[in-house]
């Protein structure tokens, strides 16, 4: 009698033993599936996700601005929200959403496109500044910038309000918002500089702001 009871506590120890390892296992499990989640949710991953579709629209629209070529390049503005072009006629910048690049008007008129040929590597950096004082950029390259947020349209819109007397309508307000919105800056040092701004409407990329104004020092 006595060892078929110790043989029924063997068992019963073994039998707990193993669903302790089970226990663990399926929580180490548990564990890990959830790490992946997290990386999954991560947002410097999102960032990488970015890069490799920013990587491409940066790449063709450069591409296709120093080529000329409408067609292409229009190609790479939405349909609907058309790109908003940023100039400084004056002392002060000013904006107008056209519905496409025509390579032979410019916007403005005085300002024709100029070639903006480089040798650059991408760089995912915080946007180049540039000193009218020293006639110099604070660093020179081709930067998108995925870190900071996009508030150029409104301020020019409020300039405009206060000093121009110029009143923009509801619709022409939200089409700024859409245009700025979630975008990305892009800056390229060339003698006459590149900048634009891309943005992801559903899966595709199109460039939403064409910055004509920044580091013209003129007026």
């Amino acid at each position: 009698m006595r060892n078929k009871f110790f043989l029924f506590l063997l068992i019963s120890c073994c039998l707990g033993a193993s669903c302790t390892n089970t226990k663990t296992q399926e929580n180490s499990e548990s564990i890990q599936d959830s790490n992946v989640f997290v990386d999954q949710s991560n947002p410097s991953a999102n960032l990488n996700d970015d890069r490799r579709f920013v990587s491409d629209i940066v790449t063709a629209f450069i591409k296709a601005y120093n080529e000329r070529d409408n067609e292409k390049i229009n190609s790479y503005i939405h349909p609907e929200a058309g790109i908003m072009f940023i100039h400084r006629p004056g002392a002060m910048d000013w904006f107008e959403k056209v519905s496409k690049i025509d390579f032979e008007r410019p916007v403005p008129s005085y300002y024709p496109y100029a070639n903006a040929d480089h040798t650059y590597q991408i760089e995912y950096e915080v946007a180049p500044k540039y000193d009218c004082a020293s006639e110099k950029w604070n660093k020179m390259g081709l930067f998108v910038d995925l870190t900071t947020a996009t508030n150029l349209l409104n301020p020019i819109a409020a300039n405009l309000n206060e000093f121009d007397d110029v009143q923009l309508d509801t619709d022409y307000r939200k089409q700024i918002q859409l245009a700025e919105k979630d975008s990305y800056r892009v800056v390229l040092t060339t003698p006459t500089p590149l900048i634009f701004h891309v943005k992801q409407f559903g899966d595709r990329w199109y460039v939403t702001i064409l910055d004509r104004g920044y580091a013209d020092c003129g007026a």
